[in-house]
């Protein structure tokens, strides 16, 4: 019987550059979609299964699934997704964050139990709204969305921001953690605020999620 894994390995053996080559594959689906490659739809359908069926797999070595036909399962709907929808993806160098933020929200959808909101609009970012109490998964996406997000922003930012939206710090204990004086961390933090509202990725997830 084939398993993803045998399959994700002769895949792997012949997709031209790595799965973790990104740019590669945003590369090859522009050349698609501009339709100037007869050989990058095959590329950007190599490279998409190679993602999506790692990400299941990844997650199955930890105690994510409750039965082992779950990741299969996921790997196929994810990957169907990514096919019915790809063309809607507007610009070519987001690609490859769109197959991730499928990925995630497809694992989302199979760990939650109630539809939940998430905003990072409240002054201690991410929150979650819902009738029942949440999975711990759901939260750790949602934590993983904005630390991605802090990555992204400028150096001096990123501590600040990090110890304030993640480790919940008072900005009396970041001052004194960075050397800083409290009001300019009160205005790292509105800083910081401002760029992760219009941060593409973290947008991109609250839009999959909500």
């Amino acid at each position: 019987m084939t398993t993803p894994s045998s399959h994700l390995r002769t895949v792997l053996d012949q997709l031209p550059f790595s799965v973790e080559n990104t740019d590669a594959a945003n590369e090859a689906f522009r050349r698609w979609i501009e339709g100037k490659d007869p050989d990058a739809e095959r590329l950007v359908d190599m490279w998409t299964y190679c993602y999506v069926c790692r990400y299941f797999l990844t997650k199955s070595t930890g105690d994510s699934f409750d039965s082992v036909a779950a990741p299969s399962k996921l790997i196929t709907r994810a990957y169907e997704k990514v096919q019915e929808k790809r063309g809607e993806v507007r610009n070519p160098n987001r690609y490859a964050n769109w197959v991730s933020v499928v990925c995630k929200n497809t694992f989302l959808n199979h760990t939650r139990y109630d539809r939940t909101a998430e905003s990072i609009h409240e002054e201690r970012g991410p929150t979650l709204r819902a009738n029942e109490p949440q999975p711990t998964a759901e939260y750790g996406f949602v934590r993983e969305a904005l630390a991605d997000a802090i990555d992204r922003l400028p150096d001096y930012l990123q501590r600040p921001a990090r110890l304030y939206f993640l480790e919940n710090m008072e900005f009396e204990e970041i001052s004194e953690a960075v050397g800083k004086a409290v009001p300019t961390i009160r205005t790292y933090k509105h800083k910081a605020l401002q760029k992760l509202r219009k941060d593409d990725t973290l947008r991109e997830y609250v839009d999959q999620t909500t």
